[in-house]
């Protein structure tokens, strides 16, 4: 039982680390489009590595020292994103000038 599980808290890791290693690809060929002037925009699945190790695999674990499964979260940075983009895009919405329209 202990091989079952530690063979499916390995599955569910490197699901994990394919989801954030994904997460820093779309970031960086973002960077890349728009510093080429392209308007194509790659977006980031934030949490989901979160989920994945912290609520299947960190459970899964069958051994006593688990801390080290935290890494993966830490490092995806569609977390990172999701954490400080999206205060930050509430603040400068909540602070925009609405702009009327103007009558002919």
């Amino acid at each position: 039982m202990i091989t079952v599980r530690t063979v499916a808290c390995i599955i569910l890791l490197l699901f994990a680390a394919y989801i954030a290693i994904m997460n820093w690809a779309c970031v960086i060929a973002s960077e890349l489009n728009r510093r080429k002037g392209i308007a194509k925009h790659h977006s980031t699945v934030p949490l989901v590595s979160f989920i994945v190790a912290g609520m299947f695999a960190y459970p899964l674990y069958p051994f006593a020292y688990k801390s080290w499964i935290a890494i993966i979260p830490l490092v995806d940075i569609g977390n990172w994103l999701f954490l400080i983009g999206l205060p930050v895009a509430v603040i400068r919405g909540a602070f925009k000038k609405e702009q009327t329209p103007r009558e002919p």
